[in-house]
């Protein structure tokens, strides 16, 4: 398989890796390329399965509805500021809960300028990284935005408000490990040779 071929499995599956030093030393000396190892060393660990949860995966790019959790204006923040959103449905696989409405999702803000003296929009640009699943892993997500001024409009900065909302979705196949149901305990049979008063 080629590196990137390789690259993509990695990204699409669940994984756990041996990342001690012990291990690198080993994938140095079996000449691993550096782009794999990399790509090795940022996939997301794994929760072990404990008892009482049950694993379930996750598809790659399951959509999930969110909303800004606060304002944003290029006029404050700046790029590499940490924007917050919240999760507005539950998402479920084979019916579990596998991240909860309200979880919170983080972004980062990629551009924000404010209107140039030459006259070019104001506009904020932002990616989404990760959001947090029912059993407190970080899980990886992909999407974004951007909003820009009109070039003709005199506003020196653009703003997006708390509440507006996108779609997330994840990157890659996850596994989380959710609660195991439980059944409530079966009533009491009615005995059916009673006659019904």
């Amino acid at each position: 398989m080629t590196p990137l071929a390789i690259i993509s499995r990695i990204h699409n599956s669940p994984c756990k890796f041996d990342k001690s030093a012990a291990g690198l030393d080993a994938m140095k000396g079996a000449k691993v390329p550096y782009s794999v190892v990399l790509a090795m060393m940022k996939a997301p660990e794994i929760p072990a399965a404990t008892k009482g949860r049950i694993p379930l995966v996750i598809p790659d790019s399951t959509p999930i509805k969110i909303a800004l959790s606060e304002d944003l204006d290029s006029n404050v923040q700046q790029p590499g500021y940490i924007v917050y959103f919240e999760v507005l449905e539950e998402v479920r696989i084979r019916g579990l809960r596998v991240i909860a409405q309200g979880a919170r999702v983080r972004g980062r803000l990629l551009g924000s300028n404010d209107r140039t003296r030459l006259g070019g929009a104001a506009r904020l640009d932002w990616n989404l990284t990760d959001v947090l699943a029912v059993d407190g892993q970080r899980l990886p997500v992909r999407g974004g935005g951007g909003v820009a001024g009109d070039e003709t409009h005199p506003e020196k900065n653009v703003t997006v408000s708390k509440g507006e909302e996108f779609t997330a979705f994840t990157y890659g196949t996850r596994k989380v490990n959710v609660l195991e149901p439980t059944l409530p305990p079966l009533g009491k049979a009615e005995d059916s040779s009673t006659p019904n008063p």
